[in-house]
């Protein structure tokens, strides 16, 4: 897979599981939704180290700025797409 495709692909599947993870820790409390966050921001730095093994030599500040924007969207969406319509 191209380096560009990996920069992608990996971040926004990692965002996704992240928002699974997310509704799965919090399912149903709103008190508990910072968590979902701090999950987030855990899966974005987990980024930093399954990159370089899949053959990512580096990551600048733009590819770092996409990489969180592709994670956010991958989670926000997973995760409003979960407690909307599996939570009812």
């Amino acid at each position: 897979m191209d380096e560009e495709m990996l920069k992608a692909f990996v971040p926004f599947l990692l965002g996704c599981v992240a928002g699974v993870v997310s509704y799965i820790v919090t399912l149903g409390s709103l008190k508990r939704d910072p968590i979902g966050i701090i999950i987030l921001v855990v899966f974005i730095y987990v980024n930093k180290f399954l990159l370089p093994k899949l053959g990512v030599k580096e990551l600048g500040g733009k590819d770092w700025l996409t990489i969180a924007g592709l994670a956010v969207g991958g989670w926000y969406v997973v995760w409003t797409f979960l407690m909307n319509f599996v939570g009812t």
